[in-house]
């Protein structure tokens, strides 16, 4: 997956999703807090069981509160026919979501950001600190 679109948010809560990541992820499909961003994650069906397994067996200190985070808040996502997904209440007030929308395209995921809190992320990170973090991890 990779990409960004641009959409709105509806008074209900609903945006259109966009076709090329409904593609992608199916069309089943999990929506969820983002660890240490102010975003949301959108999970494939599998990576969502991926998820869920890497934590089992984890040590129930860690566990717990990250299962409450990911888990707790999170909703199931099917597009109607007009290729719209809803967002629950308490996901949109997380991620601070207003009516206009970035959705990007993560590789084996995607991310749903308020546009303006993307577009102020987007210019705080200069060219340097991406050669920075490329050079950190050897590409």
């Amino acid at each position: 997956m990779y990409g960004e679109f641009e959409h709105t948010i509806d008074s209900k809560g609903r945006m259109n999703f966009p076709a090329k990541l409904r593609e992608e992820l199916g069309e089943h499909f999990y929506i969820s807090k983002t660890i240490g961003e102010s975003c949301l994650t959108v999970h494939t069906e599998q990576s969502w069981n991926d998820l869920r397994e890497s934590l089992r067996g984890k040590p129930t200190k860690v566990r717990l509160p990250l299962e409450r985070f990911l888990f707790g808040g999170a909703c199931e996502a099917e597009p109607d026919k007009q290729g719209r997904i809803a967002i629950a209440p308490a996901l949109r007030a997380y991620a601070g979501l207003t009516s206009e929308v970035v959705v990007v395209g993560m590789d084996d995921h995607a991310e749903i950001w308020d546009k303006a809190a993307y577009i102020a992320y987007t210019e705080s990170v200069s060219a340097e600190d991406i050669a920075a973090l490329a050079e950190e991890i050897g590409i």
